[in-house]
């Protein structure tokens, strides 16, 4: 799985199909479960995955044809389904019934706008031998004009996170840790990003009124997250990258955790094992978004 940087439903089924195909065997080596080559299988023969493929392509063919077709849509979905029977339908936009127009009023743009800026998703990220907490995100990245504003500042020199992200991440606050007081916001070092997340989580300790520390380093260069496709690799990513240069600072103390954007947790993790080595009671999370979906283990 490393060595191939896929995601591990994809390795799952790869796997599954190898088995089957009697080309690798499950056996146990100690306690471990291990794969092995079967020596003089037959060659992987990939016709089911071309008949799979095919079937999805005919599949989503059919779909198109259904949108697109300008005669009955009952009728299409009839002789889809095998029944072939005469009659005539009047039930559909096609056939005489009023076509569904959608409006989209000031009103129901506001009410949308409220209903992405009070929805905080959750970051699972408590993990055993950890004092982390699982934490907040202020909205999903790619929602309405939220991943664009990242992308933006990350990518595109657009400058400091605007302030409207940082009115998200406290309305997410209050609403995860209340009027909850932290000894110190700490934040996660950057891999590319310049001073983007100690610019915003200076803005997050000065609202709150928490102090802050800018003594989580990095121990050794890591990769952007995003090029990896599975979250073994990510953490292999992070593992040990970290360090506290006062780690005295922290012993004892509940800590806020600032970064920018989660998709599989492994640098919240890895950040919260260190912290908790080094003494801090609780360390919450706190991020301006998260990925829709991310591979996690």
């Amino acid at each position: 799985m490393k060595r191939t940087n896929l995601k591990q439903n994809q390795i799952r089924v790869i796997k599954a199909d190898l088995i089957e195909q009697g080309i690798i065997r499950e056996v146990m080596i100690g306690k471990s479960k291990k794969y092995e080559f079967v020596p003089n299988s037959q060659p992987l023969n990939t016709k089911a995955f071309e008949e799979l493929r095919n079937a999805k392509l005919t599949d989503l063919e059919n779909m198109i044809e259904y949108v697109e077709t300008d005669k009955s849509r009952m009728k299409f979905l009839c002789d889809y389904l095998g029944d072939n029977s005469n009659h005539t339908f009047t039930n559909c936009d096609n056939t005489g019934e009023k076509k569904i127009t959608v409006s989209v009023t000031p009103e129901w743009t506001e009410k949308l706008q409220n209903f992405r800026e009070d929805y905080f998703p959750e970051l699972e990220v408590e993990s055993k031998g950890s004092n982390i907490l699982n934490g907040v995100a202020s909205s999903y990245y790619g929602v309405s004009n939220v991943g664009a504003a990242l992308h933006r500042s990350k990518y595109e020199q657009g400058g400091d996170f605007p302030d409207f992200l940082l009115k998200l991440v406290l309305k997410a606050f209050r609403k995860k840790y209340g009027q909850e007081k932290f000894d110190l916001v700490v934040y996660v070092p950057p891999t590319s990003s310049g001073d983007l997340v100690k610019n915003f989580a200076i803005k997050v300790s000065q609202v709150l009124k928490f102090p802050i520390s800018h003594n989580l380093v990095k121990a050794r260069q890591t990769k952007e997250q995003k090029i990896f496709e599975n979250g073994y690799l990510k953490t292999d990513n992070v593992n040990g990258a970290f360090t506290f240069t006062t780690p005295n600072d922290i012993n004892g103390k509940s800590i806020l955790l600032v970064d920018d954007i989660f998709d599989s947790g492994a640098t919240l993790k890895e950040v919260g094992k260190l912290l908790t080595n080094f003494g801090a009671v609780k360390i919450a999370p706190i991020v301006i978004a998260r990925t829709v979906g991310g591979d996690s283990i």
